[in-house]
C-alpha cells in the first residue's frame, strides 16, 4: 500500500483570528491556518485483517449508552455502507466491518483505546457521513462550489471531494495540485504521483473560513481525501495517510444559529380597498353556457384554487427564486351580443402574479416583473403526493432502499409525503382546525436519519395546505400557511 513520503505533523492551537504555522519534515511540508483547535489522532492497530488489505472506504461512528458525551466508537467499512440497505430490505447484503473497533474520547485531546465487540454492538449509529457537493465547472480543474448563496474557490489545481457536514452547517473542501499522468488501462494512471493537498472548512451559513491545511510534496495526494468523519457538527476528522491510521482532528467553533424553516410573507395582491392589483399577466376564459347541462356548467365555472404554477431561478448571483401564482380574480356570467342574438357566457379572468424571494435572505420578498420572469431559468419542482398503497403506521420512501417513515401527529396528512430528492417530508397533524398543529418531519430517504422536525400552528384545514407543498430543485421545500398563498414556511435542505 502506498504511503506518504514522510510523516505529516500539525500543531494544535486556538486563536481568535486566523493564524498560520508551518512545519517541514523530510520532503513534506505542512502549513496550517486555523481559528479552530486541532490535534492528532492515531489508531494503534490496523482497521482490517492483513489478508483483507488496508483500504478503508468509510468509517462508521456509534454512541454507547451511559458513555461520556465526548466518547465515540469507530468501526471501518472497507466497502462502504451501501446506505445500510439491509435494514430496509433483508435481501440486500449486510454491511461488512473491519476486525478492530476503537473508542475515542475527545474531552482532553484524543485518547484512543480498543473497543470490545460487546461495546460496539450496544451502540447506536450516529450521523457522521459527509454529503458530497460538486463544483459548477466543466471538469475537476474548473468552477467553484456554490452552496447557500456563497461561492468557494479551490487553492489547488484540481477539485477533489467537497463535503458537507450531515446537517449542512459546515463545508469542507479538498483540492490538490500535481502533474497528472496519462490514463493507463492496466494501472489506472491519471492521478499525480506527487503533489500538494489542500483542506478548507467554511461556516456554510456565513461563508467564513475557519480552517485551512496544506501539505506539499505528498506522495499520491488524492489518497488523502478520505475517509473523513463529521461528529455532531463539533469535530471534523481527515486522514494523514492512506491507511487511515492517523487523522487530524479539527475542533469546530460554535455553530452559527440558523432559522430553518423561515416564514415568507409575499406582498399583497390587493390594494387598500381590497381590489386586485394589476397582474404581471392574465388570461381570459369565455365559456358558452347554452350547450351545457347544469352539471357541466357547474363544473366548468367553479372557481379554481389559487396555485403556484411554475418556479424559476434568477441567473444573477446571489440568486432570487421567482414564483408564478395564478389567482382567479373574476368569475361571473356574461351576456354577449351576437349577430343572431344574445348568448350566455361565463367569464373567468386568471391573473398571474410574479414574486421574487432572495435566497440569501428568504424573508426579503418583492413583486417581480414579467420581464424578470422571462429572463430567469426554469427549475424542476415536485408536488406532494398520496402513495398508491394505504398509509398505516408509516409511509414508504420513494427512492431505494425504500425505508418506512413515521409521523409525529395523531393523523396523517392527505397527501402524507413530499419526495424532495434525497430527502422526504412527512406531513401529519393533531387537533382540530381552530386549535390544531401541523407537523413536518424531514428525513434522509437513503439512510433514514431525521434532519428536522417542525411544528406549525393550524388555522385552516391542514390538508388544504399540505396539498400545496412544493419541492424546488436546489434543496428547498415550500409549504403554504394560508390558502390564499401569501404566506409560506420555507426550508433550505443540505
Amino acid at each position: 500500500m502506498r504511503k506518504l513520503r514522510a510523516s505529516i505533523i500539525a500543531l494544535a492551537f486556538v486563536s481568535a483570528s486566523l493564524s498560520c504555522h508551518m512545519v517541514q519534515l523530510g520532503d513534506t511540508q505542512v502549513v496550517t491556518t486555523s481559528s479552530s483547535a486541532i490535534t492528532k489522532l492515531h489508531f494503534p492497530q490496523p482497521w482490517l485483517d492483513p489478508m483483507e488489505g488496508s483500504f478503508v472506504e468509510q468509517i462508521e461512528v456509534r454512541k454507547v449508552p451511559n458513555a461520556p458525551d465526548d466518547e465515540f466508537f469507530f468501526g471501518a467499512l472497507p466497502y462502504g455502507d451501501n446506505n445500510y440497505a439491509h435494514e430496509a430490505d433483508k435481501k440486500m447484503p449486510e454491511v461488512k466491518y473491519g476486525k478492530n473497533m476503537f473508542a475515542v474520547n475527545f474531552s482532553n485531546g484524543a485518547r484512543v483505546r480498543t473497543a470490545t465487540q460487546q461495546e460496539w454492538e450496544s451502540g447506536s449509529r450516529i450521523r457522521a457521513r459527509p454529503r458530497l457537493v460538486f463544483p459548477k465547472g466543466q471538469d475537476d480543474s474548473s468552477g467553484e462550489i456554490e452552496y447557500k448563496q456563497q461561492r468557494y474557490a479551490k487553492p489547488g489545481k484540481y477539485w477533489g471531494h467537497s463535503m458537507l457536514s450531515p446537517a449542512g452547517k459546515w463545508l469542507a473542501t479538498f483540492s490538490y495540485s500535481g502533474e497528472k499522468r496519462p490514463p493507463d488501462f492496466l494501472f489506472g494512471g491519471g492521478d499525480p504521483l506527487v503533489g500538494d493537498v489542500f483542506w478548507q472548512i467554511y461556516d456554510a451559513v456565513t461563508g467564513r473560513k475557519v480552517f485551512e491545511w496544506q501539505a506539499k510534496n505528498v506522495k499520491h495526494p488524492t489518497g488523502l481525501r478520505g475517509p473523513v468523519v463529521w461528529l455532531e457538527e463539533r469535530y471534523f476528522l481527515f486522514p494523514e495517510d492512506e491507511e487511515a491510521q492517523n487523522f487530524i482532528v479539527v475542533t469546530l467553533p460554535p455553530v452559527t444559529p440558523e432559522e430553518n424553516p423561515v416564514t415568507i410573507q409575499l406582498p399583497s395582491r390587493k390594494d387598500a380597498n381590497g381590489k386586485p392589483l394589476p397582474p404581471g399577466a392574465s388570461d381570459e376564459v369565455w365559456i358558452p353556457l347554452s350547450p351545457l347541462t347544469k352539471e357541466q356548467a357547474a363544473k366548468l365555472t367553479a372557481r379554481s384554487d389559487t396555485e403556484i404554477t411554475e418556479v424559476r431561478l434568477s441567473r444573477t448571483f446571489p440568486q432570487e427564486l421567482f414564483l408564478a401564482i395564478n389567482e382567479e380574480t373574476e368569475n361571473r356570467p356574461v351576456n354577449r351580443e351576437q349577430r343572431d342574438g344574445g348568448r350566455n357566457y361565463h367569464f373567468r379572468l386568471i391573473s398571474t402574479y410574479y414574486f421574487a424571494v432572495a435566497l440569501d435572505h428568504p424573508t426579503q420578498t418583492r413583486v417581480a416583473t414579467k420581464e424578470e420572469w422571462d429572463r430567469a431559468q426554469t427549475v424542476t419542482t415536485r408536488r406532494s403526493e398520496a402513495p398508491s398503497e394505504a398509509v398505516a403506521e408509516t409511509v414508504i420512501g420513494t427512492v431505494p432502499p425504500y425505508r418506512q417513515f413515521a409521523k409525529t401527529g395523531t393523523s396523517w396528512g392527505s397527501p402524507p409525503r413530499l419526495s424532495a430528492g434525497e430527502w422526504i417530508a412527512v406531513f401529519s397533524y393533531s387537533g382540530d382546525v381552530q386549535d390544531g398543529k401541523m407537523f413536518v418531519d424531514i428525513y434522509d430517504q437513503r439512510l433514514g436519519d431525521k434532519l428536522l422536525s417542525t411544528t406549525l400552528p393550524s388555522t385552516v384545514a391542514p390538508n388544504e395546505l399540505f396539498k400545496g407543498a412544493l419541492w424546488i430543485e436546489g434543496g428547498y421545500v415550500l409549504l403554504p400557511l394560508s390558502t390564499s398563498l401569501d404566506r409560506f414556511a420555507f426550508w433550505q435542505l443540505p
